[in-house]
């Protein structure tokens, strides 16, 4: 299920709530976690009491407080710390969220890990799977009283290929006209450079021959004859942005000279922080 959420600033957000099956695996991850904390707080107790200063009543004490911190404190903290991001989640990449687009706050988390404790933990995640399978989010009892619920959060790496100049453009490109070119075209044509190769050629050398005469209308004289459109699009973007990073380094200097000045107060006017 994909929501639009309209956030407090005015932006609408595309997310995907996560299946139930997803969420199942993002628990299983951090209950493996909880029992090695399970296992790793007493041995830590035992080794720093020792086992001869236990009476039952103690031990019954410490077990209560390991379990309060294992499967209440823990998953609440980490969640808090993390904006809805535990061990499990951050792995499947799932993110707790409010009901209204926002982060969880620690209100959010506590109410989830202790709701959790006994839908999740003592009835085996049988009430939490049932309550989740019968509703559109997949919200089980701890989101509906916390207002929250899980997305998926889709994080693919963002291809960073880098622009290149053909080596039999270079002579052409160095003394070409280029006007500024729109912001949507520039972005559209960087866009394909980055994933021509995952198109079919014939789909590919179409997108290039297009994208090509829409650059034509702003860079004069045209390339040689033969170029290929995808060598075109590439030598025209590399040259733009050569010249701007040309451009930008010689109005530094200018640039620092004139903060510079706005330091220096005029007329001998002494500096009152001083």
């Amino acid at each position: 299920m994909s929501d639009e959420i309209l956030t407090g600033e005015g932006v609408a957000l595309q997310l995907s709530a996560a299946s139930v099956l997803i969420r199942a695996g993002a628990w299983l991850i951090d209950a493996f976690v909880i029992v090695l904390v399970m296992i790793a707080l007493p041995l830590g107790l035992l080794a720093v009491v020792g086992t001869d200063r236990f009476d039952p009543a103690m031990a019954e004490a410490a077990v209560s407080v390991m379990i309060f911190i294992a499967f209440i404190v823990v998953p609440a903290a980490t969640e808090t710390l993390t904006h809805g991001r535990s061990l499990g989640k951050l792995a499947l990449g799932l993110q707790v969220i409010r009901d209204d687009g926002g982060p969880v706050r620690l209100r959010h988390s506590a109410v989830r890990a202790l709701v959790g404790f006994f839908e999740l933990w003592l009835l085996m995640g049988g009430l939490a799977f049932m309550v989740a399978m019968f509703n559109d989010r997949g919200k089980r009892v701890g989101d509906f009283l916390a207002g929250t619920y899980v997305v998926r959060i889709k994080s693919r790496p963002r291809s960073n290929t880098p622009l290149w100049l053909p080596a039999q453009l270079a002579t052409w490109a160095s003394l070409t006209d280029i006007r500024p070119l729109p912001a949507g075209l520039a972005l559209r044509a960087r866009q394909f450079l980055g994933r021509a190769h995952q198109f079919p050629p014939q789909v590919r050398y179409r997108m290039a021959l297009r994208l090509s005469a829409q650059l034509e209308r702003f860079v004069a004289p045209a390339p040689p004859w033969g170029t290929p459109p995808e060598e075109y699009i590439a030598a025209v973007l590399f040259e733009r942005r050569r010249r701007d990073q040309e451009a930008y380094d010689r109005r530094q200097p200018r640039l620092q000279s004139h903060l510079a000045a706005i330091d220096v107060l005029p007329y001998s006017v002494p500096d009152p922080e001083s």
